[in-house]
């Protein structure tokens, strides 16, 4: 099995920019290899087929053209809005660096909401897969063992266990 670091997948973050040069936006990283997908989202009836207005601007896979503001709750605002409404899982890796599992316990228990079912191991092939725990309104928190950010590509089996078990409402 081949395993890519986050140095595989974006090189091109490190890379020294040319002072004023904005020529490497236009570039995709050879690591993407998302030409084909760029090229095909970009399509006039795909755009269509995805009801996209035509004065939407083009699909892009890399860009630094987006004004982003860090707002003191991020995206947790959606989860306070679907409480109840709809069934929610946030799921990540226990050694993910980007979004570490402290840090979205934490953020969780801000929501200051119940805790329906307690912190527990998960079991695939007779070892433990990793961790989950739900919470009133609907909210299920689990971790996948020994996986990254990017837990579907590192512990393939054990994030199928954990989703497609979730979306059946099977036991976990």
């Amino acid at each position: 099995m081949t395993y890519y670091s986050a140095n595989d997948y974006t090189p091109w973050l490190k890379r020294p920019l040319k002072q004023g040069s904005r020529k490497h936006l236009k570039e995709l990283p050879p690591c993407t290899w998302g030409t084909p997908l760029q090229e095909w989202m970009n399509r006039w009836e795909v755009r269509s087929n995805l009801n996209i207005p035509a004065d939407i601007q083009a699909w892009q896979l890399c860009t630094n053209d987006i004004q982003y503001i860090i707002e003191p709750k991020g995206s947790q605002w959606i989860y306070e809005e679907l409480k109840g409404k709809y069934r929610m899982l946030f799921y990540s890796g226990d050694i993910d660096g980007a979004v570490p599992t402290i840090g979205s316990q934490k953020w969780i228990s801000t929501l200051g909401w119940s805790t329906d079912e307690q912190w527990r191991p998960y079991i695939v092939n007779d070892q433990v897969a990793g961790y989950l725990e739900s919470y009133e309104g609907n909210l299920t928190f689990a971790t996948v063992h020994g996986a990254g950010h990017m837990a579907p590509q590192f512990k393939r089996e054990q994030t199928y266990y954990l989703i497609f078990n979730w979306l059946y409402e099977r036991k976990i």
